[in-house]
């Protein structure tokens, strides 16, 4: 029996007690238009889209927005896959908030004022002003699931949202931001009104883990390396509304370190989502408000998933393996790899078997593998779930390109795109029923 968990804004708080640690904690073991496969070009600049190839994009991504006084452009939106994990340096994404809006330019203003939305975490301080050394002012919301229906409404809240160049919206539960930020019919609190109006007007969004997932118009809930199993074995999903700020793409954290491509794909596949990016911890995406390409920037990877075939959700998928400085362009589905990486062939007779495809660092192993070695791909098992012969195969296409700089460490040396990637596990062999 396959069951789907969606949290909806009428969800109480107390009922959200089984997932307050969401996405802080490890955890344990109809029909869309198809994509097409990802051209790519270093280093240059892709060519206009066309109306056959042109992917619309809403919110956030270089609409316009005319008003009586002027035509505003929204801000950029900077999402952050997280951290906590084997390659985390001990901090949190909260103090690299100043340096990824700086580096969008959002904080052009001389008074550089960030909000923070911690709603997600269920013991967010309440409201206070905080002024760093630096002369940045920091602005803590107080926002939170059992206070929202004052907080979300208090005179004193929206005054600050009001000043803000940018909002950080912080790591923890994903569903309680939908609680906390959302009417119970769905509709956008006052705070959430005011953050949405400030961004049209040239503020930065920044999420970080459940803060990064918020930007989807669903969120996948509950983070926990075991949610691929759970996902492939049983259909187990748990989804909240998102907040919209990027509604054509789904997005999940922590993807790489937690093993998450299980739970995504199946996610593509219930929520018919054709397109899906997967940010690893310790790494962004830098979304600009111009409508240019998207830019991976950090320490580790993301990963593009395409759907080519609604009818196929575990077998017509293809992805792009991408690190900093590579850019992506979501329009005409086009992979701009940065200039310090060069192509190179395959290379390696290695073992063509991940063991278990779900802990830290396999999945990506297992891209790398098949991309590098002559056999051309790569299975990965699960040890974890032995008995449901879990078994997913990558494999190298007449389209797969692999790019590789000697000078950079292993988690953001290569980029490989094009690969083909192939699901077999319970709910496969159920026909998706």
């Amino acid at each position: 029996m396959r069951f789907i968990t969606r949290w909806t804004p009428r969800v109480t708080f107390a009922l959200t007690a089984i997932l307050l640690a969401g996405c802080q904690t490890s955890g344990s073991t109809g029909s869309s238009k198809p994509a097409t496969a990802a051209p790519i070009a270093q280093a240059a600049a892709p060519p206009p889209p066309t109306a056959k190839n042109a992917l619309p994009f809403g919110a956030g991504t270089g609409f316009v927005i005319e008003t009586a006084e002027k035509r505003l452009k929204p801000g950029n939106l900077v999402l952050h896959g997280g951290g906590g994990g084997r390659n985390s340096d001990g901090s949190d994404p909260f103090f690299k908030v100043s340096e990824f809006l700086t580096l969008t330019g959002a904080l052009a203003a001389s008074e550089k004022t960030i909000c923070f939305i911690e709603a997600a975490n269920p013991k967010a301080e309440p409201f206070r002003e905080v002024i760093a050394e630096n002369g940045e002012k920091y602005i803590k919301l107080g926002i939170r699931a059992d206070n929202a229906s004052t907080t979300t409404r208090d005179p004193q809240v929206l005054s600050a949202i009001e000043r803000c160049t940018g909002f950080y919206f912080g790591g923890g539960a994903p569903e309680l931001l939908s609680i906390s930020l959302l009417e119970k019919n769905g509709s956008d609190t006052p705070a959430l009104a005011a953050i949405r109006r400030r961004h049209t007007q040239g503020a930065t969004v920044f999420g970080a883990s459940a803060g990064a997932m918020m930007a989807s118009k669903t969120m996948l809930c509950e983070c926990g390396s075991g949610s691929s199993v759970e996902a492939l074995v049983d259909g187990k999903l748990r989804l909240a509304p998102g907040l919209n700020f990027a509604p054509n793409v789904l997005i999940d954290a922590h993807f790489l370190e937690r093993g998450l491509i299980g739970r995504l794909v199946e996610a593509m596949k219930v929520l018919k989502e054709p397109f899906a990016l997967g940010l690893d911890e310790n790494t962004a995406v830098l979304i600009p408000s111009d409508g240019s390409p998207w830019t991976i920037l950090g320490e580790s990877g993301a990963a593009i998933v395409r759907l080519t075939d609604a009818d196929k959700p575990y077998e017509a998928l293809e992805i792009d393996l991408l690190a900093d400085g590579d850019r992506y362009d979501p329009k005409m589905r086009t992979v701009i790899v940065a200039p310090e990486r060069q192509p190179i062939g395959p290379s390696q007779s290695t073992d063509s078997i991940i063991p278990e495809i779900f802990e830290p660092g396999g999945f990506s192993n297992l891209l790398r593998l098949a991309a590098l070695n002559t056999y051309g791909r790569a299975a990965g098992l699960s040890k974890v779930a032995a008995s449901a012969n879990i078994r997913i195969t990558a494999t190298r296409t007449p389209e797969t390109r692999v790019y590789f700089s000697p000078k950079l460490p292993l988690d953001r040396a290569y980029s490989i795109t094009g690969l083909r990637l192939r699901i077999n596990a319970p709910i496969t062999r159920r026909g998706a029923a």
